[in-house]
């Protein structure tokens, strides 16, 4: 599977990308020098709106994410690297974009809203940072809102 390093522009995409399943590191507080030297370090694909770079940092494989609307970087990305946009939904948490593990509802009283604990059955959790993740409506919002942007033909 492919995997990305975003610059410090494009947080909403590689956030995006994180939600489809995609190993995608982003940090914008770090250097353009560090983080091409993170992608060529681990085989990730750079992505950029650069338009050029400077000549003494070349990352090994870059992808130039033309478009300033978010919708259209998304879809470029997707298309581009013919991404599955279905089959890993969810399992990276969005903040540390480490692989969230199932987690037992038991051990997560308290990290979640009551109306939530009481409602649901089945959680994640990040390694991590321990962000906890559930089938809340906000992600049958998200799901929407990625169906609404892939089949979207506004310019």
């Amino acid at each position: 599977m492919v995997k990305f390093v975003a610059d410090m522009m494009l947080g909403k995409l590689a956030r995006w990308l994180r939600i489809i399943g995609y190993d995608t590191a982003y940090d914008q507080s770090s250097s353009l020098r560090d983080l091409v030297a993170l992608s060529n370090r681990t085989g990730s694909v750079f992505l950029t709106r650069r338009k050029c770079m400077p000549e003494e940092i070349g990352a090994a494989s870059l992808f130039n994410v033309e478009s300033e609307i978010f919708e259209d970087q998304f879809r470029s990305v997707v298309n581009h690297f013919h991404l599955d946009t279905q089959h890993h939904l969810f399992t990276r948490c969005l903040l540390c974009n480490v692989v969230v593990m199932s987690v037992q509802k038991q051990l997560i009283g308290g990290k979640v809203p009551q109306k939530s604990f009481d409602g649901f059955e089945e959680f994640f959790e990040c390694p991590v940072c321990h962000s906890v993740y559930w089938g809340g409506v906000h992600r049958t919002n998200t799901i929407k809102k990625l169906n609404g942007i892939l089949h979207s033909t506004f310019c």
